[in-house]
């Protein structure tokens, strides 16, 4: 602990570091205002769904409480690690900005629906897991196997985190497949759009990238 203060504290007398750290504010509501119309507007379309060479000859598995509860497990435990390695805070946290920025924009393009033998919630499941699961058609990309993926590229230096959160994305990837939450493609797509958008954050994101080199 006295060594992750002092890493603060050094941290905190770089102007640049505290100005970085405010910009995450606006880049964060923005992500929000941008989930919230899109996922209005998805309640609003009736898509059809779709034949999946895969999905077709899987069965279903209900996987409603990793769905729901295992997701904020591993999203928590995401953010502890992102604030226990304060150097990464400014470029992992408007990374993360950028990929729910972004996610949304593929959302809204192609109207389907979810695969019919989709996972059924049942009526006495608890209704905080009723609203972590997403009702909506937000398919393309997956989220569950994006962040984590995300997870593994910034801290990509460190084997340890990188190889444990690819192999969470890889988890959350064949729990979407079992459940039908998503088709294939959406999970299979999602690394390569995840590493596109991990690409241009450094282009983008140069300044705090820096800090991540400090030592």
């Amino acid at each position: 602990m006295k060594k992750l203060s002092s890493e603060y504290k050094k941290l905190f007398k770089n102007k640049e570091y505290k100005k970085s750290l405010i910009q995450i504010i606006p880049f964060a509501l923005l992500a929000g205002i941008i989930n919230y119309f899109v996922y209005d507007y998805l309640k609003t379309m009736q898509g059809n769904y779709v034949g999946d060479l895969i999905l077709d000859y899987l069965p279903t598995f209900g996987l409603f409480w990793f769905r729901s509860f295992g997701i904020v497990i591993i999203v928590s435990s995401i953010f502890i690690l992102i604030f226990s390695k304060p150097r990464y805070m400014p470029f992992g946290l408007k990374t993360a900005g950028l990929l729910y920025i972004t996610r949304p924009l593929f959302v809204i393009l192609t109207h389907l629906t979810a695969y019919p033998t989709k996972m059924l919630i049942p009526e006495t499941y608890p209704i905080i897991g009723k609203v972590i699961i997403y009702q909506t058609n937000d398919l393309f990309f997956s989220g569950h196997v994006a962040l984590p993926f995300l997870v593994s590229l910034i801290f990509w230096d460190n084997k340890k985190i990188r190889y444990s959160f690819i192999f969470i994305a890889f988890i959350c990837g064949i729990a979407a497949l079992l459940s039908k939450t998503h088709y294939s493609i959406d999970v299979f797509a999602a690394p390569f759009i995840t590493y596109g958008i991990f690409k241009i954050a450094e282009k983008i994101f140069k300044k705090d990238l820096n800090f991540i080199r400090i030592q």
